[in-house]
């Protein structure tokens, strides 16, 4: 069965192109704009992986993350930071790897693979 991966950005370009890059690799993908549709995402589909962007409007990246790691059942899966803000957010942990946008495919793939244990 193919492992699941949730897309939370509100950038539609973006989320277009992991969600390509993925599913070319045999993924399955599932998307949302912002932290609270992402919440709803993760309760209902119980992805392998997250990957976040920190800016976004309803429910930024650093909310969905604090909530999520308060969900039962949730709290356990691993979360990728895709974004193009700054520094690292306090509430992310330092096991939280970050990659800046514009996406690099190939480091990109390597990570998530490597977190799937692919």
């Amino acid at each position: 069965m193919a492992k699941k991966i949730l897309i939370i950005d509100d950038d539609p370009e973006v989320v277009s192109y992991l969600k390509d890059l993925f599913d070319g690799e045999g993924f399955t993908t599932f998307t949302a704009t912002d932290g609270v549709a992402g919440l709803e995402q993760a309760q209902v589909h119980n992805p392998d992986l997250i990957t976040l962007d920190m800016d976004m409007p309803a429910r930024g990246g650093t909310l969905f993350y604090v909530k999520l790691r308060k969900e039962p059942g949730l709290a356990e899966i691993p979360v990728v930071v895709i974004s193009g803000v700054g520094p690292r957010p306090p509430a992310l942990g330092s096991n939280v790897p970050v990659i800046s946008k514009p996406v690099d495919r190939v480091k990109t793939l390597r990570l998530v693979k490597e977190m799937l244990g692919e």
